[in-house]
Protein backbone atom coordinates (compact mmCIF):
# COMPACT_ATOMS: atom_id res chain seq x y z
CA UNK A 1 0.00 0.00 0.00
CA UNK A 2 1.15 3.47 -0.79
CA UNK A 3 1.81 5.85 2.04
CA UNK A 4 1.30 8.92 -0.16
CA UNK A 5 -0.39 11.79 1.57
CA UNK A 6 -2.07 14.82 0.02
CA UNK A 7 -1.84 18.57 0.44
CA UNK A 8 -5.01 20.61 0.89
CA UNK A 9 -4.81 21.71 -2.76
CA UNK A 10 -4.62 18.07 -3.86
CA UNK A 11 -7.58 17.13 -1.68
CA UNK A 12 -9.68 20.00 -3.04
CA UNK A 13 -8.67 18.99 -6.55
CA UNK A 14 -9.85 15.44 -5.88
CA UNK A 15 -13.17 16.73 -4.53
CA UNK A 16 -13.52 18.94 -7.61
CA UNK A 17 -12.87 16.00 -9.92
CA UNK A 18 -15.35 13.82 -8.02
CA UNK A 19 -17.89 16.64 -8.25
CA UNK A 20 -17.51 16.86 -12.04
CA UNK A 21 -17.82 13.08 -12.31
CA UNK A 22 -21.02 13.11 -10.26
CA UNK A 23 -22.46 15.95 -12.35
CA UNK A 24 -21.79 13.99 -15.54
CA UNK A 25 -24.13 11.27 -14.26
CA UNK A 26 -27.03 13.54 -13.29
CA UNK A 27 -29.29 12.38 -16.08
CA UNK A 28 -32.11 14.60 -17.38
CA UNK A 29 -35.69 15.30 -16.31
CA UNK A 30 -38.38 16.63 -18.64
CA UNK A 31 -41.70 17.90 -17.28
CA UNK A 32 -44.73 18.81 -19.41
CA UNK A 33 -47.01 21.42 -17.78
CA UNK A 34 -50.54 21.86 -19.14
CA UNK A 35 -53.09 24.43 -18.01
CA UNK A 36 -55.04 27.56 -18.78
CA UNK A 37 -53.72 31.13 -18.72
CA UNK A 38 -53.66 32.57 -15.21
CA UNK A 39 -53.75 29.23 -13.43
CA UNK A 40 -50.24 29.89 -12.07
CA UNK A 41 -48.05 27.52 -14.07
CA UNK A 42 -45.04 29.86 -14.19
CA UNK A 43 -45.34 30.52 -10.46
CA UNK A 44 -45.43 26.79 -9.82
CA UNK A 45 -42.40 26.08 -12.01
CA UNK A 46 -40.35 28.81 -10.37
CA UNK A 47 -41.41 27.70 -6.88
CA UNK A 48 -40.24 24.14 -7.49
CA UNK A 49 -36.99 24.64 -9.43
CA UNK A 50 -34.03 26.68 -8.25
CA UNK A 51 -33.18 28.09 -11.69
CA UNK A 52 -36.52 29.95 -12.03
CA UNK A 53 -36.99 28.38 -15.44
CA UNK A 54 -40.22 30.15 -16.35
CA UNK A 55 -38.98 33.72 -16.14
CA UNK A 56 -40.33 36.00 -18.88
CA UNK A 57 -38.55 35.81 -22.20
CA UNK A 58 -36.61 32.61 -21.58
CA UNK A 59 -39.11 30.16 -23.04
CA UNK A 60 -38.32 28.98 -26.55
CA UNK A 61 -41.35 28.34 -28.82
CA UNK A 62 -41.09 24.87 -30.34
CA UNK A 63 -44.65 24.81 -31.73
CA UNK A 64 -47.46 27.34 -31.92
CA UNK A 65 -48.84 26.08 -28.61
CA UNK A 66 -45.79 24.78 -26.72
CA UNK A 67 -42.79 26.56 -25.24
CA UNK A 68 -39.61 25.00 -23.89
CA UNK A 69 -37.92 26.31 -20.74
CA UNK A 70 -34.36 25.35 -19.90
CA UNK A 71 -31.06 26.93 -18.89
CA UNK A 72 -27.44 26.16 -19.65
CA UNK A 73 -26.08 23.59 -17.22
CA UNK A 74 -29.51 22.79 -15.77
CA UNK A 75 -30.64 19.14 -16.26
CA UNK A 76 -34.34 20.11 -16.21
CA UNK A 77 -36.47 20.97 -19.22
CA UNK A 78 -40.04 22.19 -18.81
CA UNK A 79 -42.50 22.16 -21.71
CA UNK A 80 -45.41 24.54 -21.22
CA UNK A 81 -48.70 25.21 -23.02
CA UNK A 82 -48.92 29.02 -22.67
CA UNK A 83 -52.11 30.93 -23.34
CA UNK A 84 -54.28 27.82 -23.32
CA UNK A 85 -57.99 28.69 -23.18
CA UNK A 86 -61.03 26.47 -23.31
CA UNK A 87 -61.63 27.08 -26.97
CA UNK A 88 -62.40 23.75 -28.65
CA UNK A 89 -60.46 24.47 -31.81
CA UNK A 90 -57.39 25.71 -29.94
CA UNK A 91 -57.38 22.85 -27.45
CA UNK A 92 -57.64 20.29 -30.22
CA UNK A 93 -54.66 21.86 -31.95
CA UNK A 94 -52.58 21.95 -28.77
CA UNK A 95 -53.65 18.40 -27.88
CA UNK A 96 -52.29 17.25 -31.23
CA UNK A 97 -49.04 19.19 -30.68
CA UNK A 98 -48.63 17.66 -27.22
CA UNK A 99 -49.31 14.17 -28.54
CA UNK A 100 -46.73 14.68 -31.30
CA UNK A 101 -44.21 16.07 -28.78
CA UNK A 102 -44.57 13.01 -26.55
CA UNK A 103 -44.20 10.64 -29.50
CA UNK A 104 -41.28 12.55 -31.04
CA UNK A 105 -39.39 12.64 -27.74
CA UNK A 106 -40.06 8.96 -27.15
CA UNK A 107 -38.26 8.14 -30.41
CA UNK A 108 -35.08 9.68 -28.95
CA UNK A 109 -32.77 8.72 -26.10
CA UNK A 110 -34.47 8.10 -22.73
CA UNK A 111 -33.06 11.40 -21.46
CA UNK A 112 -35.28 13.22 -23.99
CA UNK A 113 -38.56 11.49 -23.09
CA UNK A 114 -41.39 13.40 -21.41
CA UNK A 115 -41.09 11.89 -17.94
CA UNK A 116 -44.13 13.35 -16.18
CA UNK A 117 -47.10 15.65 -16.84
CA UNK A 118 -48.39 18.26 -14.40
CA UNK A 119 -51.96 19.06 -15.49
CA UNK A 120 -52.89 22.29 -13.68
CA UNK A 121 -56.43 23.46 -13.02
CA UNK A 122 -57.69 26.33 -10.88
CA UNK A 123 -59.28 25.55 -7.54
CA UNK A 124 -60.77 29.04 -7.47
CA UNK A 125 -62.60 28.53 -10.78
CA UNK A 126 -64.06 25.23 -9.56
CA UNK A 127 -64.62 24.14 -13.15
CA UNK A 128 -63.45 21.00 -14.85
CA UNK A 129 -64.57 20.87 -18.44
CA UNK A 130 -65.43 17.73 -20.36
CA UNK A 131 -62.74 18.56 -22.91
CA UNK A 132 -60.12 18.61 -20.13
CA UNK A 133 -61.28 15.23 -18.87
CA UNK A 134 -61.05 13.92 -22.42
CA UNK A 135 -57.49 15.25 -22.72
CA UNK A 136 -56.36 13.59 -19.50
CA UNK A 137 -57.82 10.29 -20.69
CA UNK A 138 -55.98 10.71 -23.99
CA UNK A 139 -52.72 11.29 -22.10
CA UNK A 140 -53.21 7.96 -20.35
CA UNK A 141 -52.88 6.27 -23.74
CA UNK A 142 -49.47 7.92 -24.20
CA UNK A 143 -48.15 6.03 -21.16
CA UNK A 144 -46.83 9.16 -19.45
CA UNK A 145 -47.71 9.56 -15.74
CA UNK A 146 -50.00 12.52 -14.98
CA UNK A 147 -50.38 14.45 -11.73
CA UNK A 148 -53.45 16.68 -11.49
CA UNK A 149 -52.29 19.85 -9.73
CA UNK A 150 -55.12 21.77 -8.08
CA UNK A 151 -53.74 25.31 -8.10
CA UNK A 152 -54.41 28.20 -5.72
CA UNK A 153 -56.06 26.10 -3.02
CA UNK A 154 -56.79 28.22 0.04
CA UNK A 155 -56.95 25.27 2.42
CA UNK A 156 -54.87 22.17 2.99
CA UNK A 157 -58.03 20.24 3.86
CA UNK A 158 -60.09 18.36 1.26
CA UNK A 159 -62.50 20.79 -0.38
CA UNK A 160 -65.77 20.01 -2.12
CA UNK A 161 -64.11 20.52 -5.51
CA UNK A 162 -61.23 18.20 -4.56
CA UNK A 163 -63.72 15.53 -3.49
CA UNK A 164 -65.61 16.00 -6.77
CA UNK A 165 -62.43 15.46 -8.79
CA UNK A 166 -61.51 12.38 -6.74
CA UNK A 167 -64.95 10.96 -7.44
CA UNK A 168 -64.41 11.14 -11.18
CA UNK A 169 -61.72 8.43 -10.97
CA UNK A 170 -59.52 10.19 -13.48
CA UNK A 171 -56.48 8.33 -14.87
CA UNK A 172 -54.04 10.41 -12.85
CA UNK A 173 -51.47 9.25 -10.31
CA UNK A 174 -52.48 11.82 -7.71
CA UNK A 175 -54.48 14.99 -7.23
CA UNK A 176 -52.27 17.47 -5.38
CA UNK A 177 -53.68 20.74 -3.94
CA UNK A 178 -51.05 23.50 -4.12
CA UNK A 179 -50.53 27.11 -3.12
CA UNK A 180 -47.23 28.11 -4.73
CA UNK A 181 -47.05 31.63 -3.27
CA UNK A 182 -48.57 33.18 -0.13
CA UNK A 183 -51.93 34.75 -1.01
CA UNK A 184 -53.99 37.38 0.77
CA UNK A 185 -57.65 36.34 0.60
CA UNK A 186 -59.14 38.70 3.21
CA UNK A 187 -57.95 41.87 4.91
CA UNK A 188 -58.92 40.53 8.33
CA UNK A 189 -56.93 37.31 8.03
CA UNK A 190 -53.25 36.50 7.44
CA UNK A 191 -52.22 35.31 3.96
CA UNK A 192 -52.70 31.67 3.02
CA UNK A 193 -49.27 30.09 3.37
CA UNK A 194 -47.44 28.08 0.72
CA UNK A 195 -48.44 24.44 0.82
CA UNK A 196 -48.51 21.32 -1.32
CA UNK A 197 -45.13 21.77 -3.02
CA UNK A 198 -43.41 19.07 -0.98
CA UNK A 199 -46.22 16.65 -1.74
CA UNK A 200 -46.00 17.48 -5.44
CA UNK A 201 -42.24 16.90 -5.44
CA UNK A 202 -42.62 13.60 -3.57
CA UNK A 203 -45.37 12.42 -5.93
CA UNK A 204 -43.31 13.38 -8.96
CA UNK A 205 -40.18 11.65 -7.69
CA UNK A 206 -42.11 8.40 -7.21
CA UNK A 207 -43.18 8.46 -10.87
CA UNK A 208 -39.91 9.40 -12.51
CA UNK A 209 -37.70 6.83 -14.24
CA UNK A 210 -34.21 6.35 -12.85
CA UNK A 211 -32.65 8.47 -15.61
CA UNK A 212 -34.57 11.52 -14.33
CA UNK A 213 -34.60 11.12 -10.54
CA UNK A 214 -31.18 12.53 -9.63
CA UNK A 215 -31.59 15.58 -11.88
CA UNK A 216 -35.02 16.30 -10.39
CA UNK A 217 -33.83 15.96 -6.78
CA UNK A 218 -30.85 18.22 -7.44
CA UNK A 219 -32.83 21.03 -9.09
CA UNK A 220 -35.96 21.10 -6.93
CA UNK A 221 -35.90 23.43 -3.93
CA UNK A 222 -39.39 22.76 -2.58
CA UNK A 223 -38.11 20.10 -0.16
CA UNK A 224 -34.66 20.16 1.41
CA UNK A 225 -35.56 16.94 3.23
CA UNK A 226 -35.92 15.08 -0.07
CA UNK A 227 -32.40 16.16 -0.98
CA UNK A 228 -31.19 14.96 2.42
CA UNK A 229 -32.87 11.56 2.02
CA UNK A 230 -31.34 11.08 -1.43
CA UNK A 231 -27.91 12.14 -0.14
CA UNK A 232 -28.25 9.59 2.68
CA UNK A 233 -28.31 6.82 0.06
CA UNK A 234 -24.82 7.89 -1.01
CA UNK A 235 -23.64 7.97 2.59
CA UNK A 236 -24.81 4.41 3.12
CA UNK A 237 -23.02 3.27 -0.04
CA UNK A 238 -19.76 4.93 1.01
CA UNK A 239 -20.10 3.53 4.54
CA UNK A 240 -20.27 0.04 3.04
CA UNK A 241 -17.18 0.81 0.96
CA UNK A 242 -15.31 2.18 3.97
CA UNK A 243 -16.11 -0.95 5.94
CA UNK A 244 -14.64 -3.09 3.18
CA UNK A 245 -11.49 -0.96 3.08
CA UNK A 246 -11.14 -1.30 6.85
CA UNK A 247 -11.83 -5.03 6.75
CA UNK A 248 -8.31 -5.58 5.35
CA UNK A 249 -7.64 -3.88 7.85
CA UNK A 250 -5.69 -0.85 6.62
CA UNK A 251 -2.58 0.54 8.32
CA UNK A 252 -3.08 4.07 9.57
CA UNK A 253 -0.29 5.15 7.23
CA UNK A 254 -2.74 4.40 4.39
CA UNK A 255 -5.51 6.54 5.90
CA UNK A 256 -5.43 8.69 2.71
CA UNK A 257 -7.26 5.80 0.99
CA UNK A 258 -10.16 6.23 3.39
CA UNK A 259 -9.96 10.00 3.12
CA UNK A 260 -10.22 9.76 -0.69
CA UNK A 261 -13.46 7.78 -0.40
CA UNK A 262 -14.87 10.21 2.14
CA UNK A 263 -14.08 13.30 0.07
CA UNK A 264 -15.76 11.66 -2.95
CA UNK A 265 -18.80 11.20 -0.71
CA UNK A 266 -18.73 14.91 0.17
CA UNK A 267 -18.64 15.77 -3.54
CA UNK A 268 -21.66 13.60 -4.35
CA UNK A 269 -23.66 15.02 -1.45
CA UNK A 270 -22.85 18.55 -2.66
CA UNK A 271 -24.14 17.68 -6.14
CA UNK A 272 -27.41 16.26 -4.76
CA UNK A 273 -27.99 19.49 -2.83
CA UNK A 274 -27.61 21.44 -6.07
CA UNK A 275 -24.71 23.51 -4.81
CA UNK A 276 -21.83 24.51 -7.08
CA UNK A 277 -18.31 23.35 -6.33
CA UNK A 278 -17.02 26.22 -4.23
CA UNK A 279 -13.33 25.77 -3.42
CA UNK A 280 -13.44 28.18 -0.48
CA UNK A 281 -16.50 26.44 0.98
CA UNK A 282 -14.95 22.97 0.67
CA UNK A 283 -11.66 24.25 2.06
CA UNK A 284 -13.54 25.40 5.15
CA UNK A 285 -15.20 22.00 5.55
CA UNK A 286 -11.96 20.02 5.15
CA UNK A 287 -10.01 22.42 7.34
CA UNK A 288 -12.64 22.13 10.05
CA UNK A 289 -11.83 18.43 10.31
CA UNK A 290 -8.07 18.63 9.80
CA UNK A 291 -7.55 21.51 12.21
CA UNK A 292 -4.84 24.14 12.24
CA UNK A 293 -1.40 23.01 11.21
CA UNK A 294 -2.52 19.87 9.38
CA UNK A 295 -2.49 21.25 5.87
CA UNK A 296 0.74 19.60 4.74
CA UNK A 297 -0.51 16.09 5.45
CA UNK A 298 -4.25 16.17 4.92
CA UNK A 299 -4.88 12.46 4.39
CA UNK A 300 -3.64 11.22 7.77
CA UNK A 301 -4.68 14.42 9.56
CA UNK A 302 -8.21 14.20 8.14
CA UNK A 303 -8.80 10.66 9.39
CA UNK A 304 -6.73 11.21 12.53
CA UNK A 305 -8.84 14.15 13.64
CA UNK A 306 -12.04 12.26 12.90
CA UNK A 307 -10.74 9.46 15.13
CA UNK A 308 -10.04 11.89 17.96
CA UNK A 309 -13.72 12.86 17.99
CA UNK A 310 -14.83 9.28 18.73
CA UNK A 311 -15.28 8.81 22.48
CA UNK A 312 -12.61 6.36 23.62
CA UNK A 313 -11.30 5.89 20.06
CA UNK A 314 -10.43 2.34 20.99
CA UNK A 315 -10.75 0.82 17.53
CA UNK A 316 -7.28 1.91 16.41
CA UNK A 317 -5.09 -0.91 17.63
CA UNK A 318 -1.50 -1.45 16.61
CA UNK A 319 -1.66 1.35 14.07
CA UNK A 320 -4.55 -0.32 12.22
CA UNK A 321 -8.01 1.09 11.41
CA UNK A 322 -10.71 -1.58 11.83
CA UNK A 323 -13.61 -1.86 9.39
CA UNK A 324 -16.14 -0.86 12.04
CA UNK A 325 -14.16 2.29 12.83
CA UNK A 326 -13.79 3.21 9.16
CA UNK A 327 -17.53 2.80 8.69
CA UNK A 328 -18.31 4.88 11.79
CA UNK A 329 -16.00 7.68 10.64
CA UNK A 330 -17.65 7.79 7.23
CA UNK A 331 -21.20 7.61 8.58
CA UNK A 332 -20.62 10.42 11.07
CA UNK A 333 -18.95 12.62 8.47
CA UNK A 334 -21.67 12.02 5.88
CA UNK A 335 -24.57 12.65 8.24
CA UNK A 336 -23.01 15.76 9.75
CA UNK A 337 -22.25 17.18 6.28
CA UNK A 338 -25.86 16.65 5.22
CA UNK A 339 -27.07 18.46 8.35
CA UNK A 340 -24.73 21.36 7.59
CA UNK A 341 -25.94 21.59 3.99
CA UNK A 342 -29.58 21.56 5.09
CA UNK A 343 -28.95 24.67 7.16
CA UNK A 344 -26.62 26.24 4.60
CA UNK A 345 -29.07 25.78 1.69
CA UNK A 346 -32.07 27.07 3.65
CA UNK A 347 -30.07 30.19 4.47
CA UNK A 348 -28.97 30.55 0.84
CA UNK A 349 -32.56 30.29 -0.44
CA UNK A 350 -33.49 33.10 1.97
CA UNK A 351 -30.61 35.21 0.69
CA UNK A 352 -28.69 34.87 3.96
CA UNK A 353 -25.06 33.90 4.53
CA UNK A 354 -23.36 31.78 7.17
CA UNK A 355 -19.97 33.07 8.23
CA UNK A 356 -16.88 30.86 7.72
CA UNK A 357 -16.18 30.57 11.47
CA UNK A 358 -19.77 29.47 12.09
CA UNK A 359 -19.57 27.04 9.19
CA UNK A 360 -16.41 25.52 10.69
CA UNK A 361 -18.09 25.25 14.08
CA UNK A 362 -21.15 23.60 12.57
CA UNK A 363 -19.12 20.90 10.79
CA UNK A 364 -17.19 19.97 13.94
CA UNK A 365 -20.14 20.23 16.34
CA UNK A 366 -22.48 18.16 14.19
CA UNK A 367 -19.78 15.51 13.76
CA UNK A 368 -19.08 15.34 17.50
CA UNK A 369 -22.82 15.12 18.15
CA UNK A 370 -23.27 12.19 15.77
CA UNK A 371 -20.19 10.34 16.99
CA UNK A 372 -21.06 10.85 20.66
CA UNK A 373 -24.65 9.70 20.24
CA UNK A 374 -23.87 6.86 17.84
CA UNK A 375 -26.91 7.92 15.82
CA UNK A 376 -26.95 6.50 12.30
CA UNK A 377 -29.82 8.42 10.73
CA UNK A 378 -30.66 12.04 10.04
CA UNK A 379 -32.47 14.22 12.54
CA UNK A 380 -36.24 14.12 12.11
CA UNK A 381 -36.93 17.77 12.82
CA UNK A 382 -37.20 19.58 9.48
CA UNK A 383 -35.99 22.77 11.10
CA UNK A 384 -33.36 21.35 13.44
CA UNK A 385 -31.18 24.23 14.65
CA UNK A 386 -27.41 24.28 14.28
CA UNK A 387 -25.52 23.00 17.34
CA UNK A 388 -24.75 25.51 20.09
CA UNK A 389 -26.94 28.26 18.65
CA UNK A 390 -24.96 29.00 15.51
CA UNK A 391 -26.22 32.28 14.09
CA UNK A 392 -27.16 32.68 10.44
CA UNK A 393 -25.86 36.06 9.30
Amino acid sequence: MSEKDYSLDEVLGRIGNAYQEAESHLGQCNVLVIGKTGVGKSTLINAVFKERLAETGIGKPITQGIRQYTKQGCPITVYDTPGLELNTEQIERVRLEVANLIEDQRMQDAKQHIHVVWYCISHEARRFEEIEESWIKALELKDVPVILVLMQTTTQKSSEFFTYLEGKNLPVSQIVPVMALPKKVHDDFPPVEIHGLTRLVEATLELLPQIAKKAFVREQIASIEIKAKEALKYVNAYVAGSSLIGASPIPFSDAPLLMTMQTAMLANITVIFGLPFDRAFMSTVVSAIVGAGGMAAVGRAFVGNLLKMIPGAGSLVGGVIAGSTAAALTMGLGLSYIEVLKIYLRAKIKGEEISRPDLTKMVVDFYKDYMTSGRQNLKDDDESPPPRNIDIQ
